[in-house]
């Protein structure tokens, strides 16, 4: 039988080798796993291959665009001097029809009951109804039932209620064109409060001037943009025409547009893209568009790159993204993202 010394030394020797066991393979694991992020550093893994599912895309339509003046010049002046690496492929979504939204006439005419347009609407063709205030004949809604585009309009510029007053703050502004929009199933998830910017504007004749002052404000402009999609921002094709927008004046929301397209998020496919080195050729040969009038310019500094998801009022069923150059004072053009192999 083992003495008492004899245990506590076998109990050492057995605690010893097992501390060596352990120790070795903790060292196979951490090299192993070193030496993989070394490789992948080195050697990065492909990504998968785009699954181009739903065959040749429509080219893009940048008719509600701006179109580059004639004789411009780009410069690249960005932080590195070079044209930054984007990815490579990117997600591109079916937009649903926004017909089980606004739906058929009966449908429509219960939402813009909510505000007061009771009459019945005038058709102006299959598709479009357009809705006068009983009370205001100046005062319009007119809805595409089909797309899900609506525009409300009010003469405003008339008003002298509206053009003797003033905005009481940007937050009650951005909560009453929130509130009006809601009577039109606006989807604060996919336009999240955070995301909103807004511009108070003087009333100066039948023109709207920015103003930097809110007490000399006639109305704030309120403009919401989309969720980003994978990091990835949607913008529209002009700055002053985003997909939801209001004119609010101190009381009362004078003009509204929402375009309620639906991104279908689980229905994607991945397509393969032309990288910036073309974009930038394809730019500086004019295919592309600016977000708002350049105003004379005659040099385009480059700053920036990147990728985004331009949403058109023309749907053309799909999502697609651009690459956008921007430049100062928030100008910025863009190109077709997607490889044209995969366009027609």
């Amino acid at each position: 039988m083992p003495t008492l010394s004899q245990a506590s030394e076998f109990s050492r020797k057995t605690f010893f080798k097992v501390a060596i066991v352990a120790g070795i393979l903790l060292s196979i694991f951490i090299l192993w796993t070193v030496g993989k992020l070394i490789k992948n550093s080195l050697f990065p893994p492909k990504p998968p291959p785009a699954t181009v599912a739903f065959g040749k895309l429509p080219k893009l339509d940048f008719s509600e665009g701006i179109r580059p003046p004639a004789g411009i010049t780009y410069s690249l002046e960005t932080i590195s001097g070079q044209l930054p690496q984007l990815a490579t492929r990117t997600k591109i979504f079916i937009l649903g029809s926004e017909e089980s939204s606004f739906g058929a006439a009966e449908r429509t005419k219960s939402i813009v009951s909510r505000i007061g347009f009771t009459k019945d609407p005038q058709n102006v063709d299959l598709h479009l109804l357009k809705f006068t205030d009983p009370k205001d004949e100046l005062r319009t809604i007119t809805i595409n039932t089909a797309s899900g585009i609506f525009e409300f309009t009010s003469n405003y510029t008339q008003d002298i209620k509206v053009i003797s007053s003033r905005p009481r703050s940007i937050d009650d502004a951005k909560q009453s064109a929130i509130n009006f929009l809601k009577n039109f199933d606006f989807d604060l998830h996919e336009f999240p409060p955070e995301k909103i910017e807004t511009r108070t504007l003087r009333i100066d004749g039948n023109r709207l001037t920015e103003t930097p002052a809110l007490v000399n404000a006639n109305l704030v402009e309120v403009n919401f943009k989309r969720l980003d999609i994978d990091k990835i921002p949607v913008i529209s094709p002009r700055e002053s025409s985003p997909s939801a927008q209001a004119l609010v004046s101190s009381n009362k929301v004078v003009t509204a547009t929402l375009v309620r397209q639906t991104i279908e998020k689980h229905n994607f496919a991945t397509y393969p893209l032309k990288g910036t080195a073309k974009a930038f050729e394809e730019l500086k040969a004019g295919y592309a568009a600016f977000n708002k009038n350049p105003q004379d310019l005659e040099r385009f500094p480059i700053r920036d790159v990147a990728l985004a998801y331009l949403e058109t009022r023309n749907s053309q069923g799909f999502l697609m993204p651009v690459y956008v150059f921007k430049s100062d004072k928030g100008l910025v053009a863009y190109v077709p993202a997607i490889d044209e192999t995969w366009t027609k």
